[in-house]
């Protein structure tokens, strides 16, 4: 039973799914390869769980990208507690993946690179705070394709990955990436003030008070997309149930 892979190995490859295109789910990708090394298996081995994974993913389905067909009992495990416990699991597969990574003698040395450097034993709040951050960015880079869900803005440094419930505010839902939208820095400022949100459809909503506001800036980065749909990401489509939330608790209206 060489070949059967420990639940380990497979949060380690999950953490990778979530991170990477499904352009590049493939033998050929540096992390595939580099992952396959450490798990002492082919490329085209971790390329094909990763693709079992994409045939897992219902944005993928609701797209009719199948991915493989053999995703095992343990790959549809992995995915259920992924995404019933985003928070909890992602720290430990971001844990796992680390582990996986250091080479022997890099005991504090950084292994991957959604992590600032970690300690032996220990990973700081703060430490875990910044790396799960670093994930989430990513994930949503990923799915949004680095573009503003609203806007089409494609500079990474005006670029902000927004949570519909704030950080704050619910613990659940801080690594969940269907509570995200990336945004440019405008229109993640108008979403936090709640002069900006979505429809249960994924169309936007502007306030009154800035849609009144006769300065073109107003018009053109904010007013004009009053009633436009955003770009859908590949995957992770903003949860509807949150946006509600956010409609109803932050939106001025």
């Amino acid at each position: 039973m060489a070949n059967v892979w420990r639940e380990e190995e497979l949060l380690a490859a999950m953490y990778l799914y979530t991170v990477l295109p499904f352009g590049r789910l493939h033998k050929g990708t540096p992390e595939i390869i580099q992952l396959a090394s450490r798990l002492g298996r082919t490329p085209s081995s971790v390329g094909m769980k990763l693709s079992n994974f994409a045939s897992l993913d219902p944005a993928h389905q609701a797209r009719g990208v199948k991915g493989l067909s053999g995703a095992s009992r343990a790959d549809r495990a992995v995915w259920s507690m992924f995404t019933a416990r985003w928070a909890e699991s992602v720290e430990r597969a971001a844990d796992t993946y680390d582990a996986l990574m250091r080479a022997p003698g890099e005991e504090t040395e950084r292994s991957s690179p959604l992590t600032p450097p970690v300690g032996p034993t220990e990973v700081s709040r703060t430490t875990r705070a910044r790396r799960g951050q670093a994930w989430f960015r990513q994930t949503l880079d990923v799915a949004y394709e680095q573009r503003c869900a609203v806007s089409g803005c494609d500079l990474p440094e005006l670029l902000i990955a927004s949570h519909i419930v704030r950080w704050a505010d619910d613990e659940t839902h801080r690594l969940n990436p269907h509570n995200g939208l990336l945004l440019s820095v405008i229109h993640d400022r108008a979403f936090e003030a709640g002069h900006l949100t979505l429809t249960d459809d994924y169309r936007v909503l502007i306030s009154t008070q800035v849609r009144q506001k006769p300065d073109p800036l107003m018009r053109q980065a904010l007013g004009a997309y009053h009633g436009a749909e955003i770009r859908r990401p590949v995957r992770f489509l903003p949860d509807p149930q949150l946006l509600r939330q956010h409609r109803e608790t932050r939106f001025l209206g």
